[in-house]
């Protein structure tokens, strides 16, 4: 399958099968790297998702009111300067 005659046909053919194998091995990697991605951001959630229950939870037990948000704060307008008095 490879271009040539002779060893420079062979060198040809073993280079195309280290690049093949080379990109077998890179792709398995990747693949492994986003499945691991993928379990460590579902892992994020879950553990978050608990936190908040448990934070929940201790707030019944000590008998505090549910926190509501804060109101997002306003911005101070520009004061317009004056003209001065001539």
């Amino acid at each position: 399958m490879a271009p040539g005659q002779g060893p420079v046909k062979i060198a040809a053919a073993l280079a195309i099968a280290a690049a093949g194998l080379g990109g077998g091995f890179a792709y398995k990697k990747f693949r492994t790297y986003l499945s691991e991605k993928k379990l460590r951001k579902e892992r994020r959630q879950r553990d978050a998702a608990a936190s908040q229950k448990e934070q929940k939870a201790r707030a019944v037990r000590n008998g505090a009111a549910a926190k509501s948000r804060k109101p997002p704060r306003k911005r101070k307008k520009a004061a317009t300067k004056s003209k001065p008095a001539e």
